[in-house]
């Protein structure tokens, strides 16, 4: 079952990326198991990587309004630039 998830999840990670053009990029993914900012902040630390992609979706707290509390976690962390998109559904609960 173990061999059938990570196998599932694989695929959808390659099925992801293969809607972007990454070929004039020198890129390598990393498709890791654990919880993500720990599993992040290890592999970058570990690497020496240079950018972290990453997505954001959560919205819990204060700083979860503005980038998502994985991100933050990462961001205060971690010594590498930090990318963080959201999805295009994404709407600020900020109102002014």
């Amino acid at each position: 079952m173990i061999h059938d998830v990570k196998s599932r999840h694989k695929t959808a990670f390659n099925e992801f990326l293969g809607n972007y053009d990454l070929d004039a990029l020198w890129i390598k993914t990393h498709l890791k198991k654990g919880e993500a900012a720990e599993v992040a902040l290890k592999l970058a630390k570990r690497n020496n990587i240079d950018l972290v992609i990453m997505g954001t979706v959560a919205r819990t707290g204060i700083p979860g309004f503005f980038i998502g509390n994985t991100a933050e976690r990462i961001l205060n962390s971690v010594d590498s630039s930090i990318l963080a998109v959201k999805p295009k559904s994404f709407s600020t609960p900020i109102k002014k």
